[in-house]
C-alpha cells in the first residue's frame, strides 16, 4: 500500500478529458486524484491501489455538457457501483450498455479491446469501480469459483475469449458501502485501512450477486422464465421508488403482470428478502441517514419514514441495526 504505483500512459482521449499533467497525489500511500479539465465537467476520480491486480476508482463528477472518452485496457473484470447519474459504455464490436443510476454493472473483456464511455449533460455521477485481474481473483476465491458464471470462471483461468456485460440492481448494502467511501473524512493510514476494507467488502458483495444470478439461472430453468425475472425486477424498482408508501401486494402484482402468490414467492426466491422486508430495509436505511446527517427529532424521522408512533419506530430501528436511533446519532456525532 505504501509503494508508488506508476500508471501507464493513457490514450489521448483520456489525456484530453483529465488534467493528467497536474495530477494531484491526494495520499501517497493510496493513489492519485484525476481532475476533469474539459468544459462543463467538475469533480474528481480517485485511483486507489489496493493490492497487486486490484484497484479501485472513486468518482464524483458533475457534467454540464456531454462528453466521451476512449480507453484501451488489459483483460480486467470491472464491478461498477453507480449511486447516481446515468451513462453509457461500449466495447469495440459489442452492443452498447446503458448504465442507469443505482445499479451494479459488470464488465469483463479480453486484453486490448477499446472501450468508449459517454457522459450525459445534467448528470451527477457518484460511483465506485473495482478493477481486478484474473490472477488476483483466482488466487483468492478458488473455493467459490465453481458457483460463478462460466465467463468469470474462464477469466480466472486466463481463458477469457469474449466480453461480458451485465447490469444488476444496486443492493442497499452495496449502496451503503460505496457511499461511505465518497463520504469518508479519515486521513493518512486510517483512510488507507478504510478504503481497503470497503474495497474488499464491495468485491464480496458484487461476487455474491454474480453467484446469486448463476443460481437464478438454475431457478429459471426450473420454473421462472426470463420474462418472469424482468417482471420481478420491475416490481423491485417500483418498491425502491415508493418504499415510503409501498403499494399493496395486489396493486404491485397487477402493475407488473404477475399473480400475487407468484410475486410473493418469486420475489423472495430471486432477491432474498420478502417484499415487506425489502421495503422495510429501504425505510430503515433512509431513517439512519436522516439520524446521522440531520437535526430532525426521532419523532419527526419516524413520521418521515411512515411510523405514526416513535416508540414503534425505535423498536423497528433497534431490531434492524442493533442500536437505538439515539445511540446511532451519538455514534455519528463522535
Amino acid at each position: 500500500m505504501t509503494e508508488k504505483k506508476q500508471l501507464k500512459r493513457p490514450a489521448k482521449d483520456v489525456r484530453d478529458y483529465y488534467a493528467l499533467d497536474s495530477v494531484q497525489p491526494f495520499l501517497p500511500e493510496l493513489g492519485m486524484r484525476l481532475i476533469p479539465e474539459i468544459a462543463g465537467a467538475f469533480g474528481y476520480r480517485d485511483i486507489v491501489h489496493i493490492a497487486d491486480g486490484f484497484d479501485m476508482v472513486v468518482g464524483d463528477v458533475r457534467h454540464e455538457k456531454p462528453a466521451s472518452i476512449k480507453v484501451s485496457e488489459g483483460a480486467t473484470l470491472k464491478l461498477h457501483f453507480r449511486l447516481s447519474g446515468t451513462g453509457r459504455a461500449r466495447l469495440d464490436g459489442e452492443e452498447r450498455i446503458d448504465i442507469p443510476d443505482r445499479c451494479c454493472a459488470l464488465l469483463l473483456h479480453p486484453d486490448g479491446i477499446n472501450k468508449r464511455e459517454w457522459f450525459f449533460a445534467g448528470q451527477h455521477e457518484q460511483s465506485v469501480t473495482l478493477l481486478c485481474t484474473g490472477k488476483f481473483l483466482g488466487s483468492r476465491i478458488a473455493d467459490i469459483a465453481a458457483d460463478l458464471p462460466s465467463d468469470i470462471r474462464d477469466f480466472l483461468r486466463d481463458e477469457v475469449q469474449r466480453s461480458t456485460q451485465l447490469t444488476m440492481p444496486l443492493r442497499a448494502d452495496m449502496a451503503r458501502a460505496a457511499a461511505s467511501l465518497l463520504a469518508c473524512e479519515l486521513s493518512g493510514s486510517l483512510r488507507s485501512f478504510y478504503a481497503e476494507a470497503k474495497a474488499y467488502e464491495l468485491l464480496s458483495l458484487g461476487l455474491q450477486s454474480l453467484i446469486d444470478i448463476e443460481a437464478g439461472q438454475e431457478r429459471r430453468d426450473s420454473g421462472l422464465t426470463a420474462r418472469d425475472i424482468e417482471k420481478l425486477h420491475n416490481a423491485r424498482r417500483i418498491l425502491e421508488e415508493q418504499f415510503l408508501e409501498p403499494p399493496k401486494i395486489a396493486e404491485l402484482a397487477k402493475s407488473v403482470g404477475l399473480n400475487e402468490a407468484k410475486l410473493m414467492r418469486s420475489f423472495k426466491q430471486v432477491f432474498g428478502p420478502t417484499i415487506f422486508d425489502f421495503s422495510q430495509q429501504l425505510r430503515m436505511e433512509l431513517a439512519k441517514k436522516l439520524i446521522e446527517a440531520t437535526d430532525m427529532s426521532v419523532t419527526e424521522i419516524a413520521l418521515e419514514v411512515g411510523y405514526e408512533y416513535s416508540s414503534n419506530f425505535t423498536t423497528a430501528f433497534k431490531r434492524h441495526f442493533g442500536i437505538t436511533p439515539k445511540a446511532a446519532r451519538d455514534a455519528a456525532n463522535l
